[in-house]
């Protein structure tokens, strides 16, 4: 399925962000490898162990209070950023790959949650009268990440709740059944 972003935005709390974002690197989702050999074999095999910790990268258009002043703060004072998309579904399900003359486009959405701190904020230098770069900002520490693609969760890593759900699946439901007491 082919989609092409229609619009999109993102939020810092509940601060619009609108032509500032100049661009954002979401997180790497990765697991921790662990090698493994079983006894009396000759070959080694890699399973996969716990996610690895995310982070995600922006690049900002100039300095804004707002967002240098979520720097420096501690665990528990955490920040919400949020991302929209909307997206254009060019050849939807029931399409035979011509593009449609008539009714109006088929749009899909996606939101991306990301809490956390930001860990890392550096500043563009200045060149005579005006900045010479853009600002990056590092958010780390992620206690959730939550992505979801037409109103279905993809993806959701929350620490705080040990939840881990992916393609809508909660693999640690009944753990967390187990250990409620």
């Amino acid at each position: 399925m082919d989609r092409i972003i229609r619009g999109s935005n993102w939020y810092c709390n509940e601060i619009n962000q609108r032509m500032r974002i100049d661009e954002t690197t979401l997180p790497a989702l990765t697991r921790e490898m662990s090698s493994f050999v079983m006894g009396g074999g000759y070959f080694a095999m890699e399973l996969p162990a716990e996610i690895q910790p995310l982070t995600c990268e922006q690049t900002v258009n100039g300095v804004h209070e707002d967002l240098k002043t979520r720097f420096g703060r501690e665990p528990g004072d955490w920040t919400t950023i949020t991302y929209y998309e909307n997206l254009l579904n060019v050849f939807p399900k029931d399409s035979t790959g011509e593009v449609p003359s008539t009714g109006s486009p088929q749009l899909t959405g996606r939101v991306v949650f990301l809490k956390g701190l930001l860990n890392g904020y550096a500043q563009s230098g200045v060149k005579g009268m005006k900045s010479s770069g853009a600002t990056r900002l590092t958010w780390s520490s992620i206690v959730l990440y939550h992505d979801i693609f037409d109103g279905k969760t993809v993806h959701k890593f929350d620490v705080q709740n040990n939840t881990l759900i992916i393609d809508g699946v909660n693999y640690t439901a009944e753990h967390n059944r187990l250990i409620a007491a």
